[in-house]
């Protein structure tokens, strides 16, 4: 199986379009938020809208419309689809999280509970960037210096553990 190249300028140009539409949807939160502010009207069920809006716009825009524009869907293999239904597993799982947690920011109960989502959500996005290679078929291995193949990774894996010791 050949290794998938994505066009670095390519990659750069559709991240820079993603983070100009997440910061878009990040300012349209906090002018409500200044506006909450100076009227001191801040309606928590508007605001728990936007944040749910915004996570589920940035999983959109991050894991379906960023691979559709650089081509990862078209002619993905098994691999490649395994790697990605991970990724939507973990997504559930982090959104699910964040949403439980945007629901429970009112709720005076749940103050002391409030770290937990936000940590299940770090772990799933860790996973995740984990996963990401898989799903984009840029994980194969490669040829290490003196050409036996290696793991991505696993010279940067070897160097922390010496340093653990």
């Amino acid at each position: 199986m050949e290794k998938r190249v994505i066009d670095p300028e390519k990659r750069r140009q559709v991240q820079r379009t993603t983070t100009r539409a997440v910061v878009g949807v990040t300012l349209v939160i906090a002018a409500y938020v200044v506006y909450a502010m100076i009227t001191k009207n801040l309606n928590i069920v508007v605001f728990e809208a936007m944040l749910m809006i915004f996570v589920g716009a940035y999983v959109i825009l991050n894991d379906f419309v960023e691979p559709y524009r650089l081509g990862i869907f078209k002619e993905m293999t098994v691999g490649q689809k395994n790697g990605f239904m991970k990724i939507l597993v973990l997504d559930a799982v982090g959104i699910g999280a964040v949403l439980y947690w945007i629901v429970g920011m009112g709720n005076a109960e749940n103050v002391n509970n409030s770290i937990f989502p936000l940590l299940i959500y770090i772990i799933s996005a860790q996973w995740k960037r984990k996963f990401r290679p898989e799903f984009e078929g840029t994980d194969e291995e490669r040829e290490g210096e003196d050409g036996s193949p290696e793991e991505t990774g696993s010279l940067d894996m070897a160097e922390e553990d010496r340093g653990d010791e």
